[in-house]
């Protein structure tokens, strides 16, 4: 309940305005198109500060009222995992369109996105201006058809994975350059590359013990078992395209992976 009785009036008379920015958001947000969404400092009479108080005052303190719908969204994520990277465990909302600069989406409810602490430190006031610089918004995106999240294995002692976004090329330019976008404005291949160091290091005795009683084709065969198991949870988790990665290197499967 706003109590300042000039305010709480103010945000009524703004309600239907907020309303249609929401269904404006939905529609813009299914067609890719939230890079159209002006930025602005105010809705009507109501400052851009005082909108950003509905969240931080009435959205976020444990004993609020809309508390109930900030623990349901971060809730949301299944075993908590961060939406964004697939890696951390979410522990705040980040705002899709930032509300410093989108006021008006400071509660609604699908730009409030669960994330981890990495994502949200590395996305921070970002959003986009262009269609191809837009990163993925987990509610609205679905890119997970097709192969696009690529790793390299890195000849070297000790191995590592080199992530990238490589998408089919009957995909339209804009998504292609989403998907890296999406890696880059949120440091991905980084911590990609340090989960796929620590998952080799889980791995390395169970390889070590295949090749030794198999050969590289057991080796292979191992990795392309794990596979298909991650693939079908995942197609474009970082764990699958290591995994990927791992079984097409030659280098690999014959004993790099033990490379000290």
């Amino acid at each position: 309940m706003v109590k300042n009785p000039a305010l709480r009036a103010k945000l009524r008379a703004v309600r239907p305005e907020v309303e249609k920015a929401a269904t404006d958001y939905d529609d813009k947000a299914a067609s890719s198109q939230l890079f159209l969404t002006p930025s602005h400092d105010a809705v009507g009479l109501v400052s851009g500060a005082e909108m950003v108080q509905n969240y931080t005052g009435r959205m976020v303190p444990k004993t609020s009222t809309g508390r109930v719908i900030y623990n349901r969204i971060m809730a949301s994520p299944v075993n908590q995992r961060c939406p964004l990277c697939g890696i951390g465990t979410v522990n705040t909302l980040d705002h899709y369109l930032p509300k410093t600069h989108f006021p008006v989406f400071s509660v609604t409810p699908n730009n409030l996105v669960p994330a981890c602490k990495w994502c949200q430190g590395s996305k921070l006031e970002y959003y986009s201006k262009t269609k191809g610089r837009q990163i993925l918004h987990p509610y609205f995106d679905d890119f997970d058809s097709d192969e696009w999240l690529v790793a390299d294995v890195v000849v070297g002692s000790p191995a590592a994975f080199r992530f990238y976004s490589s998408p089919p090329s009957h995909w339209r330019d804009a998504d292609k350059a989403r998907t890296a976008t999406h890696l880059e404005q949120l440091n991905l291949p980084v911590l990609f590359s340090s989960n796929a160091g620590s998952r080799l290091s889980e791995i390395r005795s169970r390889l070590a013990s295949l090749l030794h009683k198999g050969g590289e084709a057991a080796v292979r065969s191992h990795l392309q078992e794990e596979l298909a198991s991650i693939e079908a949870e995942h197609k474009n988790s970082w764990v699958a395209a290591m995994y990927r990665a791992a079984a097409k290197s030659d280098w690999f499967c014959q004993g790099g992976f033990d490379a000290a």
